[in-house]
């Protein structure tokens, strides 16, 4: 099917987040490419170079949040005569920093690229970019069919349990995330930020939050989920966005997994996506003895001016 793609749609399939889904190959790779395209006129993506492009957008929220001006890279593409790029990408990601720099006191540039891209890996470590995580998505796409040995009793966390699951957060600190590895971001900060996101999360951000309802302690854990962050065809797809486990609910990752799964078939999703690090074994453990199967794998650069705190 790649066979089939033109150069641009191959390179569009790469960065969407679903690119291992076979089949629906140029229907991906057209949604990448529309959505860039209607990015770049509605002005929310911003083009630095000529001959080389990249194409970056400001996060409010984050710049807002970090009181620094943060910026995602989003694509970065050439034309066609220019050979071996790796080399004119650095250099103009190395003019971008010079830019930012001269904006701004302080900045922070990130972006994540798909491993197969060898050409932009390349540019990030000639430009100077900081490799922070690597990576990891399984998938299960038959949540219609499964069956589930033991069902464990769960209920939906509401705003009550916010200041609990803040603590959960921060004490199920996991240092190989973007904001834990990368030492732009103090501990004290990444580990706020992990509590304001899951915060953020019971009060609407994701669809659901679920915790474990065994008893009359405090839920010890969670697992947020999203619903219908894609459809391909007929595969409806739901995202595990955050799940954080204190140690003494230990052990109880594989059944709130389940239970998002079991939440996300009555939703009528028939396909769960779950994004952990390369390094975090237990998760991947746990999501092959579920049934799920590797996706894909992505590497996160970052370059800053100075650290905050």
């Amino acid at each position: 099917m790649s066979s089939e793609l033109t150069p641009a749609q191959q390179r569009a399939l790469l960065f969407s987040p679903l690119s291992f889904f076979r089949g629906h190959e140029i229907e991906i790779a057209n949604a990448v490419l529309d959505d860039l395209t209607k990015s770049k006129n509605n002005g929310s993506l911003q083009c630095f170079g000529d001959e080389i492009r990249l194409w970056f957008k400001k996060l409010e929220w984050d710049t807002n949040y970090f009181h620094c001006p943060t910026y995602r890279l989003d694509f970065v593409e050439w034309d066609d005569h220019v050979e071996h790029p790796e080399l004119p990408i650095a250099e103009t990601l190395l003019s971008l920093q010079a830019e930012l720099n001269q904006r701004h006191q302080n900045y922070y540039l990130f972006s994540e690229a798909p491993s197969e891209d060898t050409v932009l890996l390349q540019a990030f470590g000639l430009a100077g970019m900081r490799l922070i995580e690597t990576r990891l998505t399984y998938f299960h796409d038959q949540l219609k069919s499964i069956e589930i040995e033991k069902s464990y009793p769960v209920r939906v966390a509401t705003e009550a349990d916010i200041h609990h699951l803040r603590s959960v957060a921060m004490q199920a600190r996991n240092d190989f995330d973007r904001f834990h590895a990368d030492p732009f971001f103090s501990t004290e900060t990444a580990d706020e930020f992990i509590a304001e996101y899951v915060e953020q999360c019971v009060k609407g951000l994701t669809d659901v939050v679920l915790v474990p309802a065994v008893d009359s302690a405090p839920p010890g854990a969670f697992v947020c989920g999203s619903a219908g962050v894609d459809i391909l065809g007929e595969v409806s797809v739901g995202r595990l966005v955050l799940v954080a486990v204190s140690e003494p609910r230990r052990g109880c990752y594989r059944w709130l997994n389940q239970s998002l799964m079991l939440w996300m078939r009555e939703q009528g999703m028939s396909c769960i996506v779950n994004t952990t690090q390369s390094t975090n074994r237990a998760v991947i453990h746990v999501c092959e003895t579920l049934g799920y199967q590797y996706g894909r794998s992505t590497h996160l650069f970052a370059n800053h001016q100075k650290i905050i705190s």
